[in-house]
Order: structure tokens, then sequence, then C-alpha cells
């Protein structure tokens, strides 16, 4: 019976091609790939994470095909909203039908309007971005595609390039640019190739010429290096693609040289082994058998022929032989864990998992003693079940009932959820019992009404700004005083002025740059309405004041000491006094009125308070300022005073802007994030919510409470509806 030998052709294994070099050599050359890959999150490197994610994609009768996606945010306001496009590229790909370049282009470009709708809501200041580069790859075709941000190196034949896309800007990153044209890049990879993909901060880490350093010498070292750079920054991504050659050697029985060493590991041929069959072997594979049997017959050992070896386990001995190179000692997920980021390109063979005869028969005899206990013990069981009900009822009923002798509205909420929660507990026991449903209707009932929900079906616009108006235009604040509202255009420079009734259009009534009186104006900044001298009060960038009279045009005025302003974030007029807060100094200022505006000693209002991420500013018998963080803030005197906004279902969330009606003194606030205007006391306690489908971008809240009428600053444009009592 012959050797069994390896023929020229292809040989698939778990994790690459192999490609023989046919016979007549004696050996098998492999063309084989593999990945290697780490990102850092916050410091901590971990093989994929927010910024850096794969799949591999298996089509109907077709290959597998590899994807990795390195996502970078284009500023620092996007790192918060781009870490789920990776989620977003992949998916996408992994749905897409078409070819791979297509399925590419499609899921970049859904990332794209993924992050578009959400600029198109956004103000100018919270619009992200970010950079994309994904590598797809099939057998030994590689693709890369890039927009926005995004960079990659190849080294192909002794030749060293630099990928990224045609326009690294943030107007021209995914979420940004107006047209849509990614980069892409075919690679047909060959051994001896690389292709390195990785965060732009690269650049920052080593330079170009030292990058093509660092991979002509070879996968190994060059992933345990770019590791070892990288490794201080607080977040970067890198993926590593080598193509390799790696020469097969035939198992020791098909290969002889005729030394001793080959002939100690020959397969046994009992006490008379002739050497003549040792060299041959090597020299003519085709001819081997017939040698070796002439040879063996020579020796008088015509009825003795070696023993057959089983397909099977030359195969998996070829197999091993073409595993890839041995990993490298870079640790990148914890201290003592193996290194994870290198894997070789392909599907991964399925563990075999072998169990224990003994551990079957553990688990069927504790099902065995499970059935027994409970077809023993069912009265128990049971029992149980309907004391829990019972108890789960008697919490309810006894939640609800203090629910609704209670005044505190935070109080009454809790229990109230409380009361809910043990009902859901309940109707799982028994979802028919008559007491239960009851109840669930009880409390949803009271529910409501704290939630204190009033819906807005319709409004009436006032003004669409960007169809009145002309050139850049983002509007920011927004007051009413008199028969009018005025915009201040952070974009334009500019102070709009919009009837309140009529069909007029949107007039300038301060610019920057054009003479207020006989001082010339910088950018406009902060306004409030002063009900007292039926004014608009301007501050500039350079921290002039000016009164804007609708009768009589804009007018300096004087405040003193401005140039000893810590910052200038926020101005309100109350009772003829100007307020100013100063987010630096950590301060609220109180101006009293004087000759020719506010010529007067200012006062600090506030004992020392970190205000660092207050926002606004709102004056009544208190003191309230908008912070990012903390929501709404109360000072009553010069210390602050609660204001927890008690029986409120769900807290602020961005608020945007904050109003003190004087007429009631109550408090409301456009609560941004959650789409509402929310309406509490002076103290802080919930009254009303304020809801419509209108609520799609809410910037600010007026009200003209005499008249009854809300006022919705909604994008750019202005809005009106009945304001509930």
């Amino acid at each position: 019976m012959p050797y069994p030998q390896a023929r020229g052709g292809v040989l698939r294994s778990g994790r690459g091609t192999l490609r023989a070099a046919g016979p007549g050599d004696g050996r098998d050359m492999s063309v084989r790939t593999w990945v290697g890959r780490f990102t850092i999150v916050d410091g901590h490197a971990q093989e994929e994470g927010p910024w850096l994610g794969s799949l591999i994609r298996q089509r109907p009768d077709d290959d597998a095909d590899e994807l990795y996606v390195v996502v970078e945010p284009a500023s620092e306001v996007s790192a918060g909203y781009t870490a789920q496009l990776v989620d977003v590229i992949a998916r996408l790909y992994a749905k897409d039908p078409l070819s791979l370049t297509g399925a590419l282009t499609r899921s970049l470009r859904a990332a794209h309007e993924h992050l578009r709708e959400w600029n198109r809501k956004s103000l100018k200041e919270h619009r992200v971005a970010a950079g994309a580069t994904c590598l797809a790859l099939r057998g030994p075709e590689a693709y890369i595609a890039q927009h926005g941000p995004s960079l990659a190196y190849v080294l192909s034949d002794g030749e060293f390039r630099r990928l990224q896309a045609d326009d690294a800007a943030f107007e021209a990153s995914l979420g940004m640019a107006d047209e849509f044209e990614p980069r892409l890049t075919r690679i047909s990879l060959a051994p001896g190739d690389l292709v390195l993909v990785a965060s732009t901060e690269l650049d920052a880490i080593v330079p170009a010429e030292h990058v093509q350093r660092i991979l002509e010498r070879g996968a190994d070292d060059a992933l345990s290096e770019l590791y070892m750079l990288a490794r201080g920054r607080a977040d970067f991504s890198l993926v590593l693609l080598s193509c390799f050659e790696q020469r097969e050697e035939p198992p020791d029985y098909l290969t002889r040289d005729g030394d001793e060493t080959a002939a100690a590991t020959a397969p046994p041929l009992g006490d008379a082994q002739p050497p003549v069959a040792v060299g041959v072997l090597a020299d003519a594979p085709d001819t081997a058998p017939a040698l070796a049997e002439a040879s063996l017959a020579a020796g008088g050992m015509q009825d003795f022929l070696p023993p057959q070896r089983p397909i099977a386990e030359q195969v998996r001995e070829i197999t091993e032989s073409t595993a890839p190179p041995p990993a490298t000692g870079v640790r990148v997920r914890g201290d003592s864990a193996t290194p994870r980021y290198r894997r070789s390109t392909g599907t991964p063979p399925i563990p075999r998992i072998q169990v224990p005869r003994l551990l079957v028969f553990g688990v069927v005899a504790l099902a065995v003693l499970g059935l027994l206990i409970w077809w023993q013990l069912p009265g128990s069981v049971k029992e149980s079940r309907e004391e829990r009900f019972g108890v789960l009822l008697a919490d309810a009923r006894g939640s609800n009932a203090r629910a609704q002798s209670t005044d505190d509205p935070g109080a009454r909420r809790d229990l109230l959820t409380q009361a809910q929660m043990n009902l859901a507990d309940a109707e799982k026991i028994h979802a028919d019992n008559g007491e239960v449903i009851a109840l669930q209707a009880d409390v949803a009932t009271a529910l409501g009404v704290l939630n204190a929900v009033f819906e807005i079906r319709e409004f009436t616009t006032i003004a669409d700004l960007p169809q009145q108006v002309t050139g850049a235009l983002a509007v920011t604040r927004a007051v009413v005083g008199g028969d009018y509202a005025y915009l201040l255009d952070a974009e334009g420079g500019r102070v709009l002025r919009v009837a309140l009734e009529g069909d007029r259009a949107a007039e300038t009534v301060f610019s920057e740059g054009e003479p207020a009186g006989f001082v010339v104006a910088s950018r406009p900044v902060q306004i409030s309405w002063s009900a007292e001298t039926e004014s608009l009060i301007i501050l500039d960038s350079q921290r002039q004041a000016f009164g804007y009279f609708p009768d009589r045009g804009s007018l300096p005025l004087t405040v003193r000491g401005s140039d000893a302003w810590g910052s200038l974030d926020a101005i309100a007029a109350s009772a003829g006094n100007l307020y100013l807060l100063d987010v630096k100094e950590g301060q609220v200022w109180r101006y009293l009125p004087g000759q020719g505006g506010f010529d007067s000693e200012r006062t600090a209002l506030l004992d020392p308070v970190d205000l660092s991420d207050a926002t606004e500013l709102t004056v009544g018998q208190d003191v309230y300022v908008l912070d990012n963080e903390r929501g709404i803030r109360r000072f009553s005197g010069r210390a602050e005073a609660p204001f927890p906004l008690a029986g409120i279902d769900r807290p602020l969330l961005s608020p945007a802007s904050l109003t003190v009606l004087p007429g009631s003194n109550r408090i409301v606030v456009a609560d941004r994030g959650n789409k509402r205007v929310v309406i509490a006391t002076p103290e802080g306690t919930f009254l009303r919510q304020i809801v419509s489908p209108a609520f799609t971008d809410l910037r600010a809240v007026s009200v003209d409470e005499g008249n009854g009428v809300l006022y919705v600053l909604n994008g750019d444009a202005l809005l009106k509806a009945p304001f509930p009592p």
C-alpha cells in the first residue's frame, strides 16, 4: 500500500487557505493572513471598544469576508455621540446584500445620515462629526474605505503609502459634509504585505518615516512596538493586517535525506530496514512507494508492508503546521491575560467539548430529584406563592392609601411607584385577580394626576426666521417685551425684532459694527427686557451696554466697573435693577439704576459658591441660576436654598432657558432634553409640564402671563399657543 502524499492544489483549513506549489518539489507553500488589533479606552488596553469593532460576514455560496471599523470623533463634543457608529456600520454591513464595496459605501453613508439627522436638530455648538476607516478583507483582496479624519498605511512590494480621506476637516466629516464621497482603496495582498489602520493620533506619536521603518521589521515586531508607543494615550485604536507565506514540510516519513536523524524518525520496518529506501523518497515522491516495496523484497521481507497512516491524521498534521507565527508578548487585557488582539482571518474552528459521563449522570439525577420534590410538595409551593401574593397585595394597598393621604408630592410619587411595582409582581401570580386590577387602575390614575401633563397639539407660527432674514442664523435667546419678541442671533451678530401680531417680517434692530447712538456696537452676547423702562438691555462682547427703545432706537448705557467682571455669562432685569452672572468669580452682581444707565457700585448677592456649570440667570423674590449639572439652583438671601422639583416624573435634561413669571412668581424652564416646558413653585415644587409634538428643537420659552400666551423658540422658528392657567 503506498504512502499518502500532498498533491498540488488547494487545501482549506480552519484559519486561512493553503496553496500548494504542486507535485515535484516535495514541499507545499501556503499564503495566509492574520489581523492583530488593540484599542486603548481611558488609558486601558483591550481588544475592542467604542471606537474599534469587527465582524465576519458570511454570504450564501460565497467566501466569508471580515470587516474592521475604526471610528474617530472629530471634536470633543462628538465623543459622547459617535461611539454608537461602530455598531451602526457593522450591523448595516452584515445585512447589506450588495458587493463588498457596495456594502462598505452604504453602511458608511447610513452612519453619515445618522449624524446629520442629529445635527439638523441641534445648535451649531452641539453639532457632532466623526471620521471612519473601514478595512474589509476577502481572501487575498483588501479594501479600505475612509471618510473624514482617518489614517492608514500600506507596505506592499517594498512600496510604502499613506492613505487618508481627501478632506479630513471637521466640515467634511461624517455628519457634516454636504457631499458624501468616501475614499475607496483596493489592495491585492501578497506575501510580505502589511496594512495598518489607526487613529490619526498616530501622527502625533511617530512620523510617517518612522512608521515605515517599524513596518519593515515585520508584523511581530511592528505590532509590539506600535503598542508600546501608543499605550500611554487616553484613547487610541489600531488594526494591523499581515500577509505571509509559510513553507509546509511534509511529514517525516515522506521526506528522508539519508542522514542518521531522518533514519531514526522513519516508520519501523522490522529488524531489517534497508537504508536505500530512505534517500529515494525525497527525490522522487511519486515513485517512492514502488521503490520501497522493491527494497523490502530484496531484503527478504516481501510479505511485510509499512502500516498505513489514516488520511485524517495526515491532514491534521499538515493543518497544524500551517498555524500563524507565535503571538508576541504584548499584554492587552489585564496584567496576566494572554494577548487576544492577534487573530487569523476566516471562520474560527468550533471547539470540541467533551462532557464527562459522570457529570451527565449527576445532572439527570438532580433533575429526577427535583421532579420528585415538586411532585411530593405541591401544597407547600402553592402555599408559599399564595402567601407572597397576599404580602404583595397588602403592601400595594398600604402604599396607595398613604400616597392619597400625604401632601408631599415627592413622597406621594415614591409611594405610588412602590405600589405599582408590588402590583406588577402580584399580577405575575394571579393576573385575573379583581383587586389587583382595581388597584392598578387607582395607582395609574393617581400617577396621571401627579404627572400633570398638559399637551398642546397646535401652535401658531409667528415667524419662520430662515424664510425672513438673510445670512448666517443661529438664535440662542428670546425675550418678549411690549408688542415684540427680541431674538439674539449669535451667528449673525445681531438682535432681531419680531412683531407678535400681524404679518410683518423680522427686522434687525441692533447689529455688530453698526453705530448705536454715538458708539459703534460689537457682537451682542446678552439681552434682557426691562419692564420698568420698557426697553431691551443689550450687552456686547466688549462689555458695552445699550438700551433699545422701540420708539427711539439704541442708546449707550453706563455700567460701572464692567472691566472688573471675571466673565459675562447671563443678565437679567428685575424691578429696574440689572443682575449679572459672573461664572469665573462665582458671583451674581446687582446694579441699581443710576444716571445714564447703571452708574452705581455693584453688590455681590451670594456667599462664595461654585457656579462653574451655570448658564442662565433670572430674578424674582429669590435669585435662580440654571446649572447644566444640577438643574435649577435657588439662592435666598446670600445662601443656597433647596429647589427639589418634588413630584416630577423625570429630572431635567439639558435645560435651555429659565424665567420667573412676575405675576405669580412661578418658575418656567425649557427642558430641552425631555422636550417639554416645566412649571414649578418658587420653592421648587413641581406644578405642571407642557408637552407638544412641535417641541423638536426647544431652545427658549417666554410667557405673557397677563394675556395667557406661551411663546416658544423651536429651532429658528417662533411659535405661540395659549398658556394653561
